[in-house]
């Protein structure tokens, strides 16, 4: 895997990028960068995080004039949900919770630059029209993105805790069990942590 930081300040125009080397999980830090693909456009803002599967075709247009964050581009295994072991079948981050975008596309002719990552490498080509042009399709091989706050912190804690750790949102999973390749985005929220002599709210560390 490897870790990217991005700042932006103009939207992408008559140009598209994909990457076939690994998915793009994208956590936004300050402002939001929407992203149109072969689905509706997606927004995303500080507080969520995206995903943008291998392969897939997206521009990036800005929500507000500047825009930060970082990028995990995930080599191996695609990101899933862990499994919940002794936690049972409800918490962490539930399924229901992650939004796929609905079809969508653009019938747009003129010259428009796709940049694909391969191999470590930028390649580009210039289409003569959009390849956003894609009307419908079918499977699970999809951007989706994720509010945070939808994430269902479980403790407390004593000395130690179950696997897989009760912060993952998603993992992605190795050929060696118990180790996996990624584990994303560990996240803390503020809670009534009863352990503690005043019952009081505790602090937000994400």
């Amino acid at each position: 895997m490897a870790v990217h930081l991005y700042a932006a300040n103009s939207s992408m125009t008559d140009r598209v990028f994909s990457d076939a080397d690994g998915e793009l999980l994208i956590v936004p830090e300050r402002g939001g960068p929407a992203a149109a693909h072969r689905v509706r456009p997606a927004a995303r803002r500080a507080g969520h995080v995206a995903l943008i599967p291998r392969g897939v075709r997206f521009r990036v247009e800005l929500l507000d004039a500047t825009a930060r964050g970082y990028v995990c581009e995930n080599y191996g295994q695609p990101f899933t949900l862990p499994d919940l072991g002794p936690i049972g079948s409800n918490g962490l981050a539930n399924a229901r919770d992650f939004l796929a975008p609905v079809a969508a596309y653009e019938d747009v002719e003129g010259p428009v630059r796709v940049v694909n990552k391969f191999c470590g490498n930028l390649w580009a080509a210039t289409y003569d029209h959009s390849p956003l042009d894609v009307v419908a399709w079918h499977g699970n091989h999809v951007p989706y993105v994720y509010d945070l706050r939808r994430f269902n912190v479980i403790g407390t804690i004593s000395y130690d805790h179950p696997d897989p750790s009760i912060f993952t949102v998603l993992t992605s999973p190795s050929d060696t069990p118990g180790l996996a390749g990624v584990d994303s985005w560990s996240s803390r929220r503020a809670g009534w942590w009863a352990r503690t002599p005043s019952g009081r709210r505790g602090s937000t560390a994400t």
